[in-house]
């Protein structure tokens, strides 16, 4: 019987041109495969003067090489390469959130073992990435976000991808992504969970001032909230949309005749300008009532829509959103300590997606109905939902009567707002969001 190849090592110089330990072995038949970089980085690395440790690591991907060459898959590849390989695959098939499973790759899984032969990648590299992971909850939860720490819910994404991407590698419709005959991960238990920092909501008062706009300061009373802005929180808390779904919001999406509002599409972030759409995050059509007081607004928009491209809203550049937001409360007089904290592991301040949380748990204080809750929400899972309806029964004195009436000057053309422009052969309303 012929002994089994454990591989040949020698130093060469790897893909972007620095000295690394490559490996070649025997395939099944005699045939001889081509050389295969070794690590230079990793945990630990295996540095250029340790021949033993690059033995060891030959010999411990010998059993993948020689599977690889009974089923006669692709020539052997990196993680990283196939996890590329994987990503475009989804891309291809529309998946929203691709661009957010490349950058967690990049950022968690890669540095543990994004070098290592995908079919040489076991167990243990595994629990060195639950153990990073673990770290960065640890560090988030003691100190807050920052560098190098992860909340609790990321953290999962991060091991739901890899999970999820390791099944493909068995499973998958497309036989090219078939590397693997068995997960590696499937018995590693998964990072640590937790309890992510709790995001904010207005109370009715404080969601009236601030759709209000008007300064609280008696020195400079016209530091006024601009009227698009309000006009866009307004829109967030009463439709509970998400905010790249308002975004994507257009006249074609209105039925006054029946009172309701298709979702049907967000903005697509990766486009120049935010200009052409994608589907929702979870890919649903849903077409929600509008709310008896939000109707007025909603026909002064139609009437006169605020964005470009015949999108109903003028918005803020997304990462502008929060700042601008808090910024606008201050101006109002609206200084509650919890919707501005800082370095906190167990709240956070209030952002703009928080106003679509609001609208949420003002549904589950009025009553509604938790299926109503959920398909105003777009939740696939119902678990979702009933945190909404459990914080709008713990929340619900403070938050006072939901859902109240708007100021009726949101859906009004006030001068210095909306100006009339006659042209040729055609009279329109010309909406300025700068208030110019």
């Amino acid at each position: 019987m012929s002994r089994r190849s454990t591989g040949t090592v020698r130093i060469l110089c790897g893909p972007s041109g620095q000295r690394q330990w490559h490996a070649k072995f025997t395939l099944p038949g005699g045939k001889r495969g081509r050389w295969v970089p070794i690590p230079a980085a990793g945990d630990p690395p295996i540095a250029l003067d340790d021949e033993a440790g690059a033995k060891a690591y030959a010999a411990a991907l010998a059993p993948q090489v020689r599977a690889a060459g009974v089923m006669g898959t692709a020539p052997l590849e990196t993680a990283r390469d196939w996890f590329a390989r994987l990503h475009k695959a989804k891309q291809a098939k529309g998946l929203a959130t691709v661009k957010d499973m490349r950058g967690r790759a990049v950022r968690w899984v890669f540095p543990v073992f994004g070098d290592k032969d995908i079919r040489a990648v076991g167990r243990e590299d595994g629990e060195r990435l639950v153990a990073k992971l673990d770290a960065a909850v640890a560090a988030f939860m003691k100190h807050g976000p920052g560098k190098g720490r992860l909340s609790p819910s990321t953290a999962a994404n991060v091991w739901g991808d890899v999970q999820h991407a390791f099944d493909e590698a068995v499973h998958a419709k497309d036989q090219g992504l078939r590397v693997l005959q068995a997960n590696p991960f499937e018995h590693v238990r998964g990072p640590d969970g937790g309890e992510d920092r709790q995001g904010q909501i207005l109370y009715s008062d404080e969601l009236i001032a601030l759709l209000r706009g008007q300064s609280a300061d008696p020195k400079r009373p016209y530091l006024n909230v601009p009227l698009y802005r309000r006009q866009t929180y307004a829109m967030a808390v009463y439709s509970k949309a998400r905010a790249s779904e308002l975004e994507a919001l257009t006249v074609a999406d209105v039925d006054l005749a029946h009172g309701t509002i298709t979702i049907a599409k967000q903005a697509d972030a990766a486009s120049k300008g935010r200009k052409e759409t994608k589907q929702t995050k979870t890919k649903r059509v849903r077409t929600v009532d509008i709310e008896p007081h939000l109707l007025p607004l909603v026909k002064a928009l139609v009437a006169c829509p605020q964005g470009k491209n015949g999108r109903l809203l003028h918005m803020a550049p997304p990462e502008d959103r929060a700042e601008l937001l808090r910024k606008d409360l201050k101006t109002v007089g609206v200084t509650r300590e919890a919707l501005f904290v800082e370095h906190d592991s167990l709240q956070r301040a209030i952002v703009f997606h928080d106003l679509r949380d609001t609208g949420l748990t003002n549904m589950a204080v009025r009553g509604d109905s938790p299926i109503l809750i959920q398909w105003a929400g777009g939740h696939t899972d119902f678990k979702t939902t009933q945190g909404y309806i459990a914080r709008g029964q713990t929340e619900r004195r403070r938050i006072g009567e939901p859902l109240p009436p708007l100021p009726p000057e949101l859906a009004t053309n006030r001068p210095g707002r909306f100006r009339w422009l006659q042209v040729p052969e055609k009279i329109g309303c010309f909406c300025d969001p700068n208030g110019n």
